[in-house]
């Protein structure tokens, strides 16, 4: 199963950073408004993962000239609150599984993100495939040039 979560956009590292710079305290403040309003939000969606997780972030973005490591930044937040409302039982690596993909969008309306679990990585290829705009048709034939190289290789 798929579970989706869209949310308003967390603070980004410039943001993190100048909260940073005046005050550990009002760091500390952001880290924890953001992570309770998460967690908050998680734990009304009545949802539990028990095992290992695969996660796909999708960022809404109106201004693109963000650097996109500034923004996912803000993933720190939306996995800390995963915790925080019990939809994982932690966020560290055995956890949360690789790849955590992040698909940047243009938005005509606020910033924002969708968020998309799923405890089988299978989901991961439906947006990879579009997002690359391969189609089946290219798909095989790249995965006939891999098995070529392969048994060359052998």
């Amino acid at each position: 199963m798929i579970f989706e979560l869209t949310m308003p956009l967390p603070p980004c590292m410039n943001e993190i950073i100048n909260q940073a710079r005046s005050s550990w305290q009002a760091s500390a403040e952001l880290k924890k408004y953001w992570t309770n309003l998460i967690g908050e939000f998680v734990r009304e969606c009545e949802f539990c993962f028990d095992s290992t997780v695969w996660i796909e972030f999708h960022w809404y973005l109106k201004n693109f000239a963000r650097d996109s490591d500034n923004v996912a930044a803000a993933a720190k937040f939306i996995m800390d609150g995963l915790v925080t409302g019990r939809a994982i039982r932690n966020d560290n690596l055995t956890v949360i599984q690789s790849p955590v993909v992040h698909y940047y969008h243009r938005s005509s309306g606020d910033d924002g993100v969708l968020l998309r679990l799923s405890q089988s990585p299978d989901f991961l290829l439906d947006n990879f495939i579009v997002s690359n705009q391969f189609s089946r048709h290219s798909l095989e034939k790249y995965n006939q040039k891999i098995t070529h190289l392969i048994s060359k290789q052998l």
